[in-house]
Parts: structure tokens; C-alpha cells; sequence
């Protein structure tokens, strides 16, 4: 608790002090909701893609940068010394920034509601949390890799828009890309509980796709950090 209480003051403080980039970051998720509104499919299926990826988003990025930004200001080393693991350590900051573009996905939901109409049932809830856990998993992946490779953390914004396109927010997913992350599993789901479709078996398949992305991304960054030390690393 102590933990979350400090990250949690000091993105805060971040936030305020760097507020310029969290309001165009604000203002480009508006812009690019503008997009999703227009493109063709069900308007508030879309939404909800859209949303869970705004959310999913920082869920990606936010390890994977502070690895690099410890990295190449030196103190990646104090962080293997500190009461808490690192694994705790970039999760809660992941938690923080979490509920940080929980502020944005609110904003996104209020200025839709205004367009179009929406319904809102506590089993979306379930997806929301069950997705981002799933891709938690490809976070611990790409922090893995920036352990290794400081740069990676560079291409975390494309990776970011990438998913955004797996969403299904933007362009209809084929099939056989439905199951192949959290992301696109969770916009399927939701798609086929709006439309009365879905199934236990659905459910099922989207909890335990999440649970293989989190376990096997939580054990490769284990696998990586515990020999972090043989690798050369790169600045």
C-alpha cells in the first residue's frame, strides 16, 4: 500500500509538472475518437474497442519506459536494492498510469454519450480488467526486451498503434486475428455479448487467453532480468 500511495504521488506530481503532453495526449485521443465515430460498424461497439485500447495502452508503455528511463539515467541498479521487487515496482507504476487514462477513456465515454446512446452493464467491467491483465503480460514482454535493448522503448508507441488497429476500432478485425492477443479477443467478446451471441465458452476462451499472455510475459521478464547481468546491455 505504502508502494502504491508513493507511485501514486509522484506520477501525480509528473503529470502536473509535464501537464502540456497529458493534455495533447488528451486532445490526440479526441481527435482520433472523431476517426472512430465516423468509420463504418456498430457505433458503440467501436467506443468500447476504442476505450479499452486507450486504456490497454498505458498498460503497454508505461514498464517498458520507466525500464528505459531508470536505464539511461543510470539507477536501473537501485531499483534491484530497493524493500520492493522491480516486478512490484514497474506493476504499480502500471496500476498508477492505469488509472490516470482512466481520466481520458471518461472523457472519450462523456463526449460520445453526447453523439450517440449507450448502455452500460457491470459485465463490461470484467472485460476491461481481464484485457488489461492479458496485456499486462505483453508489457512485462517489452520490458523484457528494453532490459536488453534501451531503445525498444521507442517503439512502444507503435506497438501502442498497432493494437489500436487489433482493436477493431478502426478497421473490422478478420477472424482469425480475433484470439491472437487480449485486445482483440476482448473488443470480439463484447462485440457478441451486445449482439446476445456470446457464450460461457466465449468467456472462457478470453480468460484463459488473458491468464497465458500475463503468466508466460511475467516469466520471460523473470528469465531475462535474473541474467540481466550477462547481457551488454545497450545505452
Amino acid at each position: 500500500m505504502k508502494l502504491i500511495k508513493a507511485e501514486f504521488k509522484k506520477s501525480l506530481i509528473e503529470a502536473a509538472s509535464y501537464y502540456p503532453d497529458y493534455i495533447v495526449g488528451i486532445l490526440t485521443d479526441l481527435l482520433l475518437l472523431v476517426i472512430v465515430m465516423n468509420t463504418e460498424g456498430e457505433q458503440e461497439e467501436k467506443l468500447f474497442a476504442y476505450v479499452l485500447w486507450i486504456l490497454v495502452n498505458g498498460v503497454l508503455s508505461e514498464a517498458s519506459l520507466c525500464i528505459s528511463t531508470e536505464k539511461q539515467q543510470g539507477t536501473l541498479q537501485n531499483l534491484m536494492i530497493k524493500p520492493y521487487s522491480i516486478m512490484q515496482i514497474i506493476s504499480v507504476k502500471t496500476l498508477v498510469w492505469f488509472l490516470l487514462n482512466s481520466v481520458k477513456a471518461c472523457i472519450c465515454i462523456g463526449i460520445a454519450s453526447l453523439f450517440i446512446k449507450l448502455t452500460f452493464r457491470f459485465e463490461y467491467f470484467y472485460i476491461v480488467v481481464l484485457v488489461c491483465f492479458g496485456c499486462m503480460g505483453i508489457s512485462y514482454i517489452l520490458s523484457a526486451l528494453t532490459l536488453i535493448f534501451t531503445k525498444m522503448a521507442s517503439f512502444v508507441n507503435i506497438v501502442g498503434y498497432l493494437f489500436l488497429f487489433l482493436s477493431g476500432s478502426i478497421l473490422s478485425l478478420p477472424e482469425y486475428l480475433n484470439y491472437t492477443n487480449p485486445l482483440s479477443a476482448g473488443s470480439h467478446f463484447y462485440a457478441r455479448m451486445i449482439h446476445h451471441t456470446a457464450s460461457v465458452k466465449d468467456f472462457f476462451i478470453l480468460m484463459m487467453l488473458c491468464a497465458v499472455y500475463f503468466f508466460v510475459g511475467k516469466e520471460i521478464f523473470a528469465f531475462v532480468f535474473r541474467r540481466s547481468k550477462q547481457f551488454k546491455w545497450t545505452y
